[in-house]
C-alpha cells in the first residue's frame, strides 16, 4: 500500500506539472441574504475540466485554460450562477437562497429519494465528514451523539468489536432488536455469530457492518421505527440505517476525468478504565473465620494480612530447590502496565470521475490494528468499485461491488482458564506481572514456577490460547432504471451479500501449579466454517402526476423478494495428543462437532401514495404485504399499513412567510403497523446429535427440547408517531420534537413447560412490550461573521419508556438469558435485571443476621434495575476559523443499571477497595436492622459481621447479585478534531486540489458515578444480542488519539 500511494502521489505530481496552466481566476463568494462567505460552492469550469470549491472564507482559486468559457458556481439551498470568463482574473458573486433547493432531499426506504419537508416522520442526515470526525473503523461508533432516539454502544476494547445499535427502545422479547441495514438500495446482514466455544472463554468477533470502509460512505439516513420503514416491511420493524456511498457524482459535476483522494491516519490506542484496586492486603487466606490472616505463596487472592514491605517467598519452592523471593508491597499498576499502547492505522485511497453522461468511483482501503492487548491484531482490507452511466436518454444503469478481507487474531475474554482480562485484574497485588513475561525461560514464569496455583500465568494464556477468524465478503448490485414516459419511472434492482468466515480456536495441553494445586488442562481445538448470502431484488414502478396547479401526486408499486441462506459446520477436538501441534488429526478419542444451516425467504408486494397539495400539506400513504417462509401455511401472509401527513405551516399560512423570526414551521405525524415473522424451523421438529455421538460407527439424534407450533402467527408493532420541525431567525436555530409510541404484541417468544409433556419449552404468541417517548433535536449557527469565523451546534435528547405490558397465560416473569442475575421481561416493569437481593425491611434498611451479623437473602428475586437507559443525550460543536477547524462530541447517559461481572471476581479475590473500608476486621452493616420476630425491626447496634474477611466478602457479600450492580450512567467525550484546511490558493501551483490535516480523538474523556470504580458501563462480552445489562471481564475500552491527512488531486 505504501509503495502503491508514493507511485500515484510521483504519477500525478508529474502529470499535473506537465499542463499547461493559462491563468488563474480567484475569487470569493458570498451570501445575498447576509453578505458572509459561503464555504463549500463547486465552482465548475465550462468549456474544459476542471473545478474547485470555496473554503470556510468563501474563496476559491482555480486554474482555467485558453478554451474556458465560463465558471458556474452550486451550492445546496442556493441558486446556480454562471459568470463568463473575460479579463478579469478575479470572479466573485453573491448567490440567493432558493427556496425550493433548502427542501433537504433524503433518501428512504428501498432507495427512494424524498423531499424531507414531505416527509411525515422523523428522519436524521449525518454526512461523511460527520461519521469520520473521530476516525473510528466501525462508521456506526460514529453515529453516536448526533441523532436523537439512538443508542449505540461498543461491547469492549478489542481490535474488532462489535457495535450494538437500538432505536427508540426494545420492542422484540426474544427477536432480533436491532435496525436493518441497507448499502445502496441492498439490504445487508449485519449479524454477530458467536463462535462455537465455552461461554467462559468469549471472543468479540465484531458485527458485519463494521466491515465497511468509512471512507467510502457519502452519508448516513437514520429512519427510526416501523413509521419512517414500512415499505421494507418486516425486515424494518426496528427503523432502518440507510448508507449512501461515494459515487463519483462530485467530481463529474466538476466536469473532473480523474480525481484521486487520499486518506491516511494513524492512531495511538490507550487502556481508558480500569478497575480501582486495594493496596493494603496481599496473598493469603482467612486461617479460619474471624481469625488473622495467613500469607500464602501460592494463593492468588488477596485475603492475606497487611501488606508491609517484609521479604517474602512468592510462588512454589521448585523441584531444584529454588525459591523467589520478593518484597510484600504494593505494586499499584500491576494490572495497567500488562496493556500496550496499541495502534490503529487506516489507509486508504480512491478514484473518481465523470461527466454529465456518467460517473465511477474505486477505492482501496488498509486497516491494521494491533490491540492493547498484547499479540491481539486485526486487519481488515477493502475494495470497492462503483459506476453509473446513460444507456440513452431515458435508461440509466448503475453497479457496485466490494470485497473485503479481515483478519482476526485475538485472545479470549470472560472468566475461563483460556482467558487474559480475568487473570491479569485478580493478580496479587505484590506481584510485578511483567517480571514473567518469558514464560518459555524464566523459571519462575513457567507453567510450573508461576505463583498462582489456580489459573496459568497470564502471558502463558495469552500465547497459547487463541482464536483466529479469516472472513471474505462479497457485495454486489446491479441496477437499471428505465424512463418510458415523463411520469413513469421503472427500476430494477438486484444485490447480493456474501460472507465467509473461516475461525479456528486453539486451547494448549498442559499443567499448571504444582504442589497441592496442580490443574490439568486436555488442550482443545474447534474450527468452525460459516457462511451466510443475502439476495435481494426490488422491481419498482413509478408515476409522478401533476393532477392540476395545486395537486400532485407519486405512486410507486414495490415487488420485493429477499432470501437469507446460513451454514455452519463446526469440527472440535476436546483433547490433543501432542501439545503445540494444534490439527484435528492429533486428537484424543472421538471427533466432535456438526453441521446446521437456515434459510428463509420472504416475497413482499407494496405499494406507496404520496399527495401534494400546494406543497404544503402531503399525505402519504403505504401498503404492503409479506409472505414468509417461516411461517404456516394458513398464516404465512400477512398485511399492514402506515399513513403520514405533513402540513408546512410557513408556506400555507399568509402572516408566516418571509417572517424573520419564525423562518419555518412543519407540523407531521404518522401510523404504521409492521409485521414480523419467526426464524427458522419454528413450525416442525427438530433433531440434533445426541451427546457424545457419533461412538464410532454408531449416530444417534435427539428431538428438540423445544416443542414446534404449527400455529404461529406474525408478530406485529403498531407505532404512532407526531412532531414538529421548527426553524428561528432566518435559519439561524431549528428545533425538532418528536413524540412516539409503539406497541408490539404476539410477541414470538419460547416460555417454559412441564417436562411430563416431552419437552421443556414451547414456542408461542403472547406478551405485548411498549415503548414511548420524546426525541428532541436543537441546531444552530449562532454566530458567522466575514472575518471566516463560525459556531455551529446541535444537541439531541432521548427519553424512552420501555413497559411490558403482559406475558404468555398470565405469567408475571420470563426470563431472557440465564444466571443470577438475568435479563427479565417482568410485567409491569421496563426490561430488567431480575437477581438474588438483601433482605430489607419496609423502610429499606437491610435486614442481617441476629447471630453473624450477615446479610439475609430476600426469598423472592428482586427487579435490581432496567438494562436500557431513561435518558441519553448527545451535544457537538464545530467552530471554525480561516481554514482551522474544531469539532467535538458529548455523549450522556443515565437511567439504568449494569451487572459488574469484573466487580464480582474481583471481590471474589479480595482486590476491591471496597473490601478493605474496615481494615478487614468485624464490623456492623451500615444502617442494618434485626428481624426480632415476624415482620417486627429493631436498628441494628451491637452485632457485628462474623469475619471482616473472606467468609463475609466473598462468602456472603458476594453471592449476591445486589452487591454487583452499578449505575451504568456515564458521560463520554465521544469524538474530537482539529483541522486545518490548506487554502485554495496555496494550491494552485501544486498537483492537490485540497489538503487537509487533523489531530482527532475518540473517548478521549470518560465520567462515571462514584458507585462504579470497575467498568466502562458500555463494555459486555455479549456483543449485539439482547442479552444486556451484564458484563463478564471484558477488555477495558480505549482512547484514541491520532492524526490524519487527507489530500486530493
Amino acid at each position: 500500500m505504501k509503495k502503491l500511494l508514493q507511485s500515484l502521489f510521483i504519477l500525478m505530481f508529474v502529470a499535473f506539472t506537465a499542463m499547461a496552466q493559462d491563468r488563474t481566476i480567484t475569487g470569493t463568494v458570498t451570501s445575498s441574504e447576509d453578505n458572509l462567505p459561503i464555504p463549500g460552492v463547486t465552482v465548475k469550469i465550462k468549456g474544459a475540466t476542471g473545478g474547485a470549491i470555496t473554503g470556510a472564507d468563501g474563496k476559491y482559486s482555480v486554474s482555467v485554460p485558453a478554451s474556458a468559457t465560463a465558471l458556474e458556481f452550486s451550492s445546496l439551498g442556493f441558486t446556480t450562477q454562471t459568470r463568463t470568463i473575460g479579463s478579469s482574473n478575479v470572479i466573485s458573486l453573491s448567490l440567493a437562497t432558493d427556496a425550493k433547493l433548502l427542501n433537504e432531499v433524503v433518501v428512504t426506504a428501498v432507495g427512494i429519494e424524498k423531499s424531507k419537508a414531505s416527509l411525515g416522520y422523523a428522519a436524521d442526515n449525518i454526512k461523511s465528514a460527520d461519521l469520520t470526525t473521530g476516525r473510528q473503523s466501525n462508521l456506526i461508533n460514529g453515529i453516536t451523539g448526533k441523532t436523537p432516539g439512538v443508542q449505540i454502544g461498543r461491547s469492549s476494547g478489542g481490535v474488532n468489536t462489535a457495535t450494538r445499535i437500538t432505536m427508540r427502545g426494545t420492542r422484540s422479547l426474544q427477536g432480533e432488536g436491532q435496525p436493518l441495514f441497507v448499502i445502496d438500495g441492498i439490504p445487508i446482514d449485519n449479524s454477530s455469530t458467536q463462535p462455537s466455544s465455552s461461554s467462559a472463554n468469549q471472543v468479540d468477533v465484531g458485527n458485519r457492518v463494521g466491515d465497511i470502509n468509512p471512507d467510502d460512505i457519502e452519508s448516513v439516513t437514520v429512519l427510526k421505527g416501523p413509521n419512517a420503514a414500512a415499505l421494507y416491511g418486516s425486515q424494518g420493524r426496528n427503523g432502518a440505517i440507510i448508507i449512501t456511498t461515494k459515487t463519483g457524482k462530485d467530481a463529474a459535476l466538476r466536469n473532473k476525468k480523474l480525481e484521486i483522494n487520499v486518506v491516511s491516519s494513524f492512531n495511538l490506542d490507550n487502556v481508558q478504565k480500569l478497575p480501582e484496586l486495594q493496596n493494603e492486603f496481599g496473598s493469603g487466606y482467612e486461617n479460619g473465620t474471624g481469625n488473622p490472616a495467613i500469607y500464602d505463596e501460592i494463593e492468588n487472592t488477596n485475603w492475606g494480612p497487611r501488606l508491609d514491605g517484609s521479604i517474602v517467598q512468592s510462588g512454589p519452592t521448585l523441584a531444584n530447590g529454588n525459591k523467589l523471593f520478593i518484597p510484600y508491597s504494593a505494586v499499584p499498576d500491576n494490572a495497567k502496565n500488562f496493556f500496550n499502547t496499541g495502534t490503529n492505522i487506516q489507509n486508504s485511497v480512491s478514484f473518481s470521475g465523470g461527466n454529465e453522461k456518467g460517473s465511477f468511483y474505486a477505492s482501496l482501503s488498509d486497516n491494521e490494528v494491533k490491540g492493547v492487548v498484547p499479540m491481539d491484531k486485526f486487519r481488515r482490507n477493502t475494495f470497492k468499485l462503483s459506476g453509473s452511466t446513460k444507456l440513452a436518454n431515458n435508461v440509466n444503469v448503475s453497479a457496485n461491488i466490494s470485497y473485503n478481507k479481515n483478519l482476526t487474531n485475538t485472545s479470549f475474554s470472560g472468566t475461563g482458564n483460556a482467558t487474559v482480562i480475568n487473570d491479569v485484574l485478580n493478580v496479587s497485588r505484590q506481584i510485578n506481572l511483567e517480571n514473567f513475561k518469558d514464560w518459555r525461560n524464566y523459571e519462575f514464569a513457567t507453567t510450573q514456577g508461576f505463583f498462582n496455583g489456580y489459573q496459568p500465568n497470564p502471558y502463558y494464556a495469552l500465547e497459547n490460547n487463541r482464536f483466529n477468524s479469516n472472513l471474505d465478503r462479497f457485495l454486489g448490485s446491479f441496477q437499471v432504471t428505465y424512463d418510458p414516459a415523463k411520469w413513469l419511472n421503472v427500476t430494477y434492482r438486484l444485490g447480493t451479500d456474501y460472507t465467509s468466515d473461516r475461525r479456528k480456536q486453539t486451547f494448549e495441553k498442559t499443567t499448571f501449579g504444582s504442589g497441592q494445586r496442580p490443574t490439568a488442562t486436555p488442550g482443545a481445538i474447534i474450527e468452525d466454517a460459516f457462511s451466510n448470502r443475502i439476495i435481494n431484488s426490488d422491481l419498482l414502478l413509478t408515476f409522478k402526476k401533476d393532477i392540476n396547479e395545486d395537486f400532485n401526486a407519486t405512486l410507486i408499486l414495490l415487488n420485493n423478494v429477499r432470501q437469507n441462506d446460513s451454514r455452519n459446520l463446526t469440527a472440535s477436538a476436546s483433547a490433543i495428543s501432542t501439545p503445540g501441534f494444534f490439527n484435528l488429526s492429533n486428537r484424543v478419542g472421538e471427533l466432535g462437532g456438526g453441521e446446521s444451516s437456515f434459510k428463509n425467504r420472504i416475497i413482499g408486494f407494496a405499494g406507496d401514495l404520496t399527495v401534494g397539495y400546494k406543497n404544503y400539506v402531503f399525505l402519504n400513504g403505504t401498503l404492503r404485504n409479506d409472505i414468509s417462509s417461516t411461517l404456516p401455511k394458513d398464516n404465512n401472509s400477512y398485511f399492514y399499513p402506515s399513513a403520514s401527513l405533513s402540513f408546512i405551516a410557513t408556506e400555507a399560512i399568509d402572516a408566516l412567510k418571509n417572517n424573520d423570526v419564525l423562518s419555518y414551521a412543519k407540523f407531521r405525524a404518522s401510523y404504521a403497523k409492521v409485521g414480523s415473522d419467526a426464524n427458522p424451523y419454528n413450525l416442525v421438529p427438530t433433531f440434533g446429535a445426541g451427546a457424545g455421538f457419533p461412538f464410532g460407527s454408531t449416530a444417534a439424534f435427539t428431538l428438540s427440547n423445544t416443542t414446534p407450533n404449527p400455529n404461529l402467527k406474525p408478530e406485529f408493532t403498531t407505532s404512532y408517531e407526531f412532531g414538529t420541525e421548527l426553524s428561528f431567525i432566518k435559519d439561524k436555530l431549528g428545533l425538532d420534537f418528536t413524540y412516539y409510541k409503539t406497541s408490539t404484541d404476539g410477541q414470538i417468544i419460547n416460555v417454559g413447560i412441564p417436562g411430563s409433556t416431552g419437552f421443556t419449552a414451547a414456542t408461542v404468541n403472547a406478551g405485548v412490550v411498549s415503548n414511548k417517548g420524546v426525541e428532541v433535536s436543537l441546531k444552530g449557527n449562532p454566530f458567522r461573521n466575514r472575518d471566516g469565523f463560525s459556531w455551529n451546534f446541535s444537541v439531541s435528547y432521548t427519553h424512552n419508556k420501555n413497559l411490558v405490558e403482559s406475558l404468555y397465560n398470565g405469567a408475571q416473569q420470563l426470563p431472557l438469558g440465564g444466571g443470577d442475575p438475568v435479563p427479565t421481561a417482568i410485567v409491569g416493569q421496563p426490561i430488567s435485571l431480575l437477581g438474588s437481593a438483601y433482605l430489607r425491611d419496609p423502610n429499606g434498611n437491610v435486614v442481617v443476621d441476629a447471630t453473624s451479623g450477615y446479610i439475609r437473602l430476600d426469598p423472592t428475586l428482586k427487579n435490581l434495575g432496567q438494562v436500557s437507559p431513561k435518558h441519553i443525550l448527545g451535544f457537538n460543536n464545530t467552530f471554525s476559523y480561516k481554514g482551522f477547524s474544531l469539532s467535538t462530541t458529548f455523549d450522556y447517559r443515565s437511567g439504568n443499571v449494569i451487572y459488574s461481572g469484573t466487580k464480582s471476581t474481583l471481590t471474589f479475590t479480595g482486590s476491591t477497595e471496597e473490601t478493605t473500608q474496615y481494615g478487614r476486621e468485624r464490623f456492623i452493616w451500615p444502617n442494618s436492622v434485626i428481624e426480632t420476630s415476624p415482620g417486627v425491626y429493631t436498628p441494628n447496634t451491637t452485632v457485628r459481621t462474623r469475619s471482616g474477611n473472606f467468609d463475609f466478602w466473598h462468602g456472603n457479600f458476594n453471592s449476591f447479585a445486589e452487591s454487583n450492580i452499578v449505575d451504568a450512567a456515564f458521560l463520554k467525550l465521544r469524538d474530537i478534531s482539529f483541522g486545518y484546511q490548506v487554502p485554495a490558493k496555496y494550491l494552485n501551483k501544486t498537483p492537490f486540489g485540497r489538503a487537509s490535516l487533523s489531530v482527532n480523538g475518540a473517548n478521549i474523556l470518560l465520567w462515571t458515578p462514584k458507585s462504579n470504580k470497575y467498568i466502562d458501563p458500555e463494555a459486555s462480552i455479549f456483543g449485539t444480542n439482547n442479552s444486556q445489562g451484564r458484563e463478564f471481564t471484558s477488555i477495558p475500552s480505549t482512547r484514541t488519539f491520532g492524526i490524519t491527512l487527507n489530500a486530493t488531486f
